[in-house]
């Protein structure tokens, strides 16, 4: 269970800095809207890679889980 909280804190964190690096499309300058385009899609990769780990993460617990559980 602590790996999938991790996973899910991880993502949360990544999702906000998505969210915080989207306001520099609006800046002045052209290099800075140019390089918050690809810092935000980063953030966006990393949050997404981070959900589903913990999305399989827990598959994997459920799976364990129902074995554990025909067994007895």
């Amino acid at each position: 269970m602590k790996n999938i909280q991790i996973y899910l804190l991880a993502a949360v964190v990544a999702l906000m800095m998505m969210v915080a690096s989207a306001f520099l499309l609006t800046a002045a300058d052209a290099e800075i809207r140019q390089a918050s385009g690809y810092v935000t899609l980063i953030f966006g990769a990393i949050s997404t890679w981070f959900t589903a780990k913990a999305m399989l993460a827990e598959e994997k617990r459920e799976e364990q889980h129902q074995a554990h559980a025909h067994a007895n």
